[in-house]
C-alpha cells in the first residue's frame, strides 16, 4: 500500500478549487482554464484487488459510476451492498473454495447528492493531471470522500482507476486514472481555447523563465572556457595570498618581499620577450647553443 509523501497533499488544496454543482452529472467541468468532459467515462466501472490471506483470499472490490447512481442494490441481499443512490462502493470479503464469500465491510464512498470538486496539481503548469473529489459516504459515523488523480493520455481509451490508498481514519479514498477522458476538450468542439503547445525551439514567453537558464551554465555564458578562467583566477589568487602569508609569518618579509617565488615573477617579463624573439636566451646571459 502506497504512503503519502506531502507532495501528494498538497496536490488537492494548494490551488483554488472550484465548485461544481450537486448531483454531479458529468456536464463539463472547467479545471485550470480548460474544460474536461468526462460524460465519456459514463456506465459503472468495476475492478477488484486482492490479497492472500491464508486460508482466505481477502477481495476488495470498487463500483463506480461517475455520471449516475449505481443501478439499485439486489433484492436477494440488500444488506451485502451500498444503500440505493451510491456512486462509488466499496465492498470487502473473504473468498474460500467450496464456501460462501464472507462480506467483511460495505463503505458507500460517494453518494448521488454529493457536491463535486476539482483542482489543479499545486506543483503542476500544464492541464495534463488535475484532481477531481466526491463525497458524501458515511461508514463508522466517519464521512467518506474519494480524490481521484486525473491523468491525460489520448491513447487510453479502455482504463479503470487504480487504487493508491484507502484512508480509513480520514475516510478518503486515493485513486489514480489515467484516461483520454482526462484530456482536454479538443478544439473542434470549441471548448478549448488554450494556445498550442510550445515547441523545443520556442522561447518562452516575455515574464517568463523556462528553468533551463538556472540550470545551464551555457546558457548563462558561463561555458567550459569561462569557468576555467575562473577557476585559474582561483588559484592564482590563492597561491599569492597564501605565499604572501607564508613569507611574513616564516620570514618577516614585508612589502614586495613578500611576493611568493618573486624573482621568478621578476624575470618571467624578459623569458617571454626572449622566447618571442626566438633567442631563447634569459636575462641571465644563458643562450642556446648552435
Amino acid at each position: 500500500m502506497r504512503v503519502r509523501t506531502p507532495l501528494w497533499t498538497a496536490c488537492a488544496w494548494l490551488s483554488t478549487a472550484t465548485l461544481a454543482r450537486a448531483a454531479f452529472d458529468c456536464s463539463p467541468l472547467t479545471v485550470g482554464g480548460h474544460q474536461f468532459d468526462l460524460s465519456q467515462l459514463e456506465g459503472v466501472h468495476e475492478w477488484d484487488r486482492e490479497s492472500q490471506t491464508p486460508p482466505t483470499v481477502t477481495k476488495t472490490r470498487y463500483s463506480l459510476s461517475l455520471c449516475s447512481p449505481l443501478p439499485d442494490p439486489s433484492g436477494d441481499a440488500p444488506d451485502d451492498d451500498c444503500p440505493a443512490g451510491t456512486r462509488l462502493c466499496m465492498r470487502t470479503f473473504t473468498s474460500r473454495p467450496g464456501l460462501d464469500d464472507r462480506i467483511l465491510s460495505v463503505v458507500p464512498i460517494v453518494s448521488n447528492d454529493a457536491d463535486a470538486l476539482t483542482s489543479k496539481h499545486g506543483s503542476s503548469k500544464t492541464k495534463d493531471e488535475w484532481i477531481f473529489e466526491m463525497g458524501g459516504g458515511k461508514y463508522n459515523d466517519i464521512d467518506q470522500r474519494v480524490k481521484i488523480d486525473f491523468k491525460c493520455d489520448p491513447s487510453a481509451k479502455e482504463t479503470r482507476p487504480t487504487v493508491d490508498e484507502y484512508d480509513s481514519e480520514a475516510g478518503i479514498l486515493y485513486l489514480s486514472w489515467t484516461t483520454f477522458a482526462a484530456c482536454p476538450a479538443s478544439n473542434e468542439g470549441g471548448s478549448d481555447n488554450s494556445p498550442p503547445p510550445k515547441q523545443d525551439d520556442e522561447s518562452p514567453p516575455a515574464g517568463e523563465d523556462d528553468g533551463k537558464s538556472a540550470r545551464d551554465p551555457v546558457a548563462t555564458g558561463m561555458g567550459f572556457f569561462g569557468w576555467f578562467i575562473t577557476l585559474l583566477f582561483l588559484g592564482f589568487a590563492a597561491y599569492f595570498v597564501l605565499g604572501a602569508y607564508h613569507n611574513r609569518t616564516k620570514y618577516g618579509a614585508t612589502g614586495w618581499d613578500m611576493v611568493p617565488h618573486r624573482d621568478v615573477w621578476r624575470d618571467l617579463p624578459y623569458v617571454v620577450s626572449d622566447l618571442f624573439k626566438g633567442r631563447g636566451a634569459s636575462r641571465n646571459g644563458y643562450s642556446s647553443l648552435g
